[in-house]
């Protein structure tokens, strides 16, 4: 069974109406109050001072740097790069308003399962939670954790231990939870075998906040010398169709409840948790791979400050930096990699043990700092590591690398983008940009599915007289919608956009939405989904609010049409009159001139003089 059209627009008001747009954005961009509205750094563009704007009247806001604006279900599609389907339902699992049935799927369609999926692993990660922190079964756990100085890190991401051989088998019949979804997770094997037992379990999650898999890692065994321990000191979740690796990064959710706009990338779990214990919080990490073009386009829609990559200085490290610098120099993330001392790892520099003194955690973080802000450019960076494999004085080897410069740069899709790093791998190797070839067909391959929704900067309003007149006609409207009867009856052309406005205003005046600040969220809920008419309503909502007779302001708008109409029909007068003339018809003439005259009158043009 399906929903119509009046239930769709039901559920997506009731959804609406229990979600406060102020509290959304603050979940991940901090605002300050001015007056009757918030603002703060716009999290779709780089800027220092302030012009995303909120306004909790009409709930709907608008940055004044870089044109976006909306409500709260654009504010999630554009910051999450999800489509209007998935911000419904997404919005609609936080206001606990069903969707089920709206977009034409039946009970147990692909998001009923993907939902189950995610319950049945947070059922799981509430189990390895209560063991971790049961007194005695846990203790040992903690201990390691209380020893690496992460313990007070464990509930904010939700650390857990996997319990005692067949604990979890139970637990799941207990519940009743799909053994298939277990099995995919990597914590039941066919067998019955619990390949992650005994482990401190580190739960991943989405940008959403949703398990989506797990990390275990060994503890020490007292049994077992050290260094001379075999196992796998970590295991992570297969791929399976809900945890895909290359689109994750770990301790991103942190990331965005901090609100921090420069991202840290580091290599592990326990590299997170220290920086964000010691105040580093935009650190996140990839889950045993390398960072891919996935990555880069999910860092780019939370990164507004630029991206620092904080690898190891070993081989490994340089291995790495040389990887993640070829995926990422296609995106127009600010990119700056810093390689530490060798064996040292960012947990080290940070980490807060019982047995380090004040003055030396201080010392640590102040080092990993220093390290962080003294990151290279990723260009500059780059050749750094280059340089110990390669020598840039031998004529040949500077080929080879110019031409390896040519085939990176084939794949940056901008131009500007392309020439401007062409121009400073060019100076690194004394050559002219010229020099550098860039290959016409791209190597590299092409992303598996499109690009997330991002937000448009752009103003689709034309600034001509008659374009502003429609605005502030527009503005009109939304300060006293009922003006829209007097518009239909204006003589001249109206923009098509203002069609479609009055067209939905009548809707909303038919269902009873008639003050400024009930239309204006009906309206966006209108043009959700085109991004130049939520530009467009948000500069009339702007100048409604300057309003302050409405009537008044709507009168001379009419006036200004009905003479702009009586310049358009003296121009078409005049026009008559020279034919009439040519072709020898004085009478005619005559008669056209008077009505000519007349026109311009009315026009408020006579002033211009006869044919």
């Amino acid at each position: 069974m399906t929903m119509d059209a009046n239930d769709f627009e039901t559920v997506k008001q009731r959804i609406k109406d229990a979600i406060d747009l102020v509290d959304l954005v603050q979940e991940d961009t901090p605002l300050t109050r001015r007056g009757r509205t918030f603002v703060a750094l716009c999290p779709f563009h780089k800027e220092r001072t302030p012009s995303f704007t909120v306004y909790p009247d009409t709930q709907h806001y608008k940055c004044y740097g870089c044109g976006v604006s909306g409500d709260v279900l654009t504010f999630v599609m554009e910051r999450e790069g999800v489509s209007f389907r998935e911000a419904m339902e997404m919005l609609g699992e936080r206001a606990g308003v069903s969707t089920e049935g709206v977009f034409g799927r039946g009970r147990g369609g692909a998001g009923s399962r993907q939902r189950a999926i995610h319950e049945v692993l947070e059922q799981v990660r509430e189990l390895f939670e209560a063991t971790l922190h049961d007194e005695r079964v846990g203790a040992q756990a903690r201990s390691y954790l209380e020893q690496r100085g992460l313990l007070d890190a464990a509930r904010e991401f939700g650390l857990g231990l996997h319990p005692a051989p067949g604990r979890l088998a139970a637990f799941a019949r207990q519940r009743k939870l799909p053994l298939e979804v277990l099995e995919q997770a990597g914590l039941l094997a066919g067998d019955g075998a619990e390949p992650m037992r005994g482990r401190l379990m580190f739960p991943i999650v989405d940008e959403r906040g949703r398990p989506v898999g797990f990390g275990g890692r060994i503890l020490p065994d007292p049994r077992i010398p050290k260094g001379e321990d075999r196992r796998p000191k970590y295991r992570n979740s297969p791929e399976s169709p809900f945890f895909n690796k290359r689109r994750l990064l770990y301790g991103l959710r942190e990331v965005k409840r901090a609100g921090t706009r420069r991202i840290v990338v580091v290599e592990g779990y326990t590299d997170v948790i220290a920086l964000h214990l010691a105040g580093f919080t935009g650190a996140v990490a990839t889950l045993g791979t390398a960072l891919t073009a996935d990555h880069g386009r999910l860092l780019e829609r939370y990164a507004t400050e630029g991206v620092v990559l904080l690898f190891d200085g070993d081989a490994a490290g340089r291995r790495a930096a040389d990887r993640a610098f070829r995926e990422l120099v296609h995106t127009p993330l600010s990119v700056r990699i810093a390689l530490l001392p060798d064996g040292i790892d960012p947990a080290d520099l940070v980490a807060i043990e019982p047995t380090r003194t004040a003055a030396e955690r201080d010392a640590g973080r102040e080092r990993l700092a220093e390290l962080i802000e003294a990151a290279e450019d990723a260009v500059a960076a780059w050749f750094r590591i280059l340089r110990r494999d390669v020598d840039l004085t031998d004529d040949a080897q500077v080929q080879r690398v110019a031409a390896e410069c040519g085939r990176i740069l084939a794949g940056v899709d901008n131009r500007a983008r392309a020439e401007a790093l062409r121009a400073a791998m060019a100076a690194r190797l004394g050559l002219s940009p010229a020099a550098i070839e860039i290959p016409a067909a791209p190597r590299r391959a092409a992303a598996a599915e499109p690009e997330p929704v991002r937000p448009t900067a752009r103003r689709p309003v034309a600034p001509t007289k008659h374009e502003q007149a429609d605005l502030d006609a527009l503005a009109c409207l939304l300060a006293a919608p009922e003006l829209g009867e007097r518009l239909r009856e204006l003589p001249g052309e109206t923009a098509a956009w203002l069609d479609r406005f009055l067209g939905w205003i009548e809707q909303g005046l038919a269902a009873g939405r008639r003050s400024r600040d009930v239309i204006v969220p009906w309206l966006f809920g209108r043009c959700e989904d085109d991004a130049d008419a939520r530009a467009v309503l948000a500069e009339a909502v702007d100048r409604s609010a300057r309003i302050r007779d409405p009537r008044q302001v709507f009168a001379m708008v009419e006036a200004g049409r009905v003479r702009q109409a009586a310049r358009q029909e003296a121009r078409r007068m005049r026009a008559l009159v020279q034919q009439a003339l040519a072709d020898g018809d004085a009478a005619r003439a005559d008669e056209l001139t008077r009505k000519y005259q007349e026109v311009l009158r009315r026009s408020g043009a006579a002033g211009a003089g006869n044919p």
